[in-house]
């Protein structure tokens, strides 16, 4: 037999089976969809470079044995140990300081809820991360506990949201019911570098008490939040 008659044979005994026919057919559609959705995922959060300088260069620091006090976990530390970091650092090229929060946003009248971000003032710099119009959160934004009420708006939200409008810059958005003045737009693919999860605005860290209801700005070292480097 040559592979024409087996296709044949095959399609006359399907033929007298219809539903058969049909089970099989769709659980081969079920399987390759559900194969595809899987692959999907796992080349989004696991195989994807970070749209980022030198992504393969980042590092994200640790800390071992038990936390006490509001942390987030193995992978956090507090504001006063990160700025410890950054000021006696001579292994990396940077450092930055985040931690993500859901904010209550509202411009123009309407409000809704967002994924919003804490970030220090080298996070954009250390990450090589550009701003597609306005400017990106600078160091001189997180010197001063609520020195600087700026917020970013990421490329995605910016079009989603705003229609990709640049007169939105300098306006007043209201989060969590305080006023932040829209200072720019990050550049175009990034969301953020939380693996599988999409931010929508970014604030400077030291707007912390403004922003999380537990947010005193914690100068004790028992708060912790993200450290990354590279």
């Amino acid at each position: 037999m040559n592979l024409a008659s087996d296709v044949r044979l095959a399609l006359r005994n399907l033929k007298k089976a219809p539903v058969f026919s049909a089970v099989a057919v769709l659980s081969l559609a079920f399987g390759i969809g559900a194969n595809t959705a899987i692959f999907t995922l796992i080349d989004q959060v696991m195989l994807r470079l970070l749209p980022v300088k030198n992504p393969s260069e980042l590092v994200l620091l640790d800390s071992k044995g038990n936390h006490y006090g509001n942390n987030r976990g193995a992978n956090s530390f507090s504001y006063p140990m990160y700025k410890d970091f950054e000021a006696h650092n001579q292994v990396f090229s940077g450092i930055l300081a985040r931690v993500d929060t859901p904010v209550s946003m509202g411009f123009q009248g309407q409000t809704e809820r967002v994924a919003g971000e804490l970030v220090s003032g080298s996070y954009f710099n250390v990450l090589g991360v550009q701003a597609a119009i306005g400017r990106t959160i600078a160091p001189d934004d997180d010197t001063r506990v609520l020195g600087r009420p700026v917020v970013v708006l990421s490329y995605r939200y910016w079009q989603s949201r705003f229609a990709g409008d640049p007169s939105v810059l300098n306006k007043t958005m209201v989060l969590d019911g305080h006023n932040f003045t829209v200072v720019g737009v990050s550049g175009r693919g990034f969301d953020g570098i939380e693996p599988g999860s999409v931010t929508q605005l970014f604030m400077p860290i030291t707007m912390k008490p403004w922003i999380m209801q537990n947010g005193t700005m914690a100068q004790g070292r028992k708060a912790w939040k993200r450290c990354d480097a590279e």
